[in-house]
């Protein structure tokens, strides 16, 4: 993350902000995984958008990795231009 004087901080990478009423807003991390097919199910690998290594999932959803990471682990939005 970098200070910007004027703005406040600017996050970097992808990241979704929610607020209920009268919290503070919360800034959620995303991570896209990458299927990786094993002799007994499918997992999704991810690079950890704080630790920036590789951990790796059994499920999508909101993630808590080994590092302490808290981020959403989900596909990108491929409707987005689509005919």
């Amino acid at each position: 993350m970098t200070m910007n004087a004027e703005k406040g901080p600017v996050l970097t990478g992808p990241s979704r902000e929610s607020c209920a009423v009268g919290a503070e807003p919360i800034v959620e991390q995303i991570a896209r995984p990458v299927p990786v097919q094993t002799s007994g199910r499918t997992e999704f690998a991810a690079r950890c958008p704080a630790c920036r290594d590789w951990h790796r999932h059994v499920a999508l959803g909101l993630k808590v990795a080994p590092c302490g990471a808290v981020y959403r682990l989900e596909f990108a939005n491929k409707t987005k231009g689509a005919a």
